[in-house]
């Protein structure tokens, strides 16, 4: 008989020890989880980011080339009037003012794409961050329920010896 209890008393034991175990190795693991979650999210951040940032300056150099054919238009339109010896007249000056309009609307069209360009890589960045936040918080509360259930299993093997 006192070996049966012996037997019994060992035998809850190792189900108590193995249910703390594997409590605490399920919240190891998923703690584990969600910073990995967290780098690979941040890493996804970064990459939208430079990508952003290497379009802006793809846009910036396309602005800057654009400056200079406008500067060089501008200065084509003064010198074939200048050639025709006339003076900057009425039509002529119409359709300078309605160059250098269209010149500016082109140059403002590619800083609102170069503000695109750095919203949307923003924008890519938080939504990765948010989404490695969310799996992260989803691995810790599995971390949590294992430990949970650890603790419960415990419980459960030792009640028979307390009831």
């Amino acid at each position: 008989m006192a070996a049966a209890v012996a037997g019994t008393k060992a035998l809850t034991a190792i189900q108590v020890g193995s249910s703390l175990i594997g409590g605490i190795f399920g919240k190891s693991a998923a703690k584990k989880q969600a910073r990995k979650a967290r780098q690979i999210g941040e890493y996804n951040a970064k990459v939208a980011m430079i990508q952003a940032e290497a379009e802006q300056a793809s846009i910036d150099f396309q602005s800057r080339q654009l400056i200079k054919q406008q500067r060089e238009i501008k200065a084509q339109q003064r010198m074939s009037i200048a050639g025709r010896g006339g003076l900057e007249t009425a039509g002529d000056l119409l359709s300078m003012i309605e160059s250098a309009k269209n010149m500016q609307l082109d140059l403002l069209e590619l800083e609102r794409q170069q503000d695109m360009a750095r919203i949307s890589g923003e924008t890519q960045a938080q939504m990765a961050r948010m989404g490695a936040e969310a799996q992260a918080s989803a691995y810790k509360a599995e971390g949590r329920q294992a430990m949970i259930g650890g603790v419960l299993g415990a419980a459960k093997a030792l009640a028979p010896t307390f009831g």
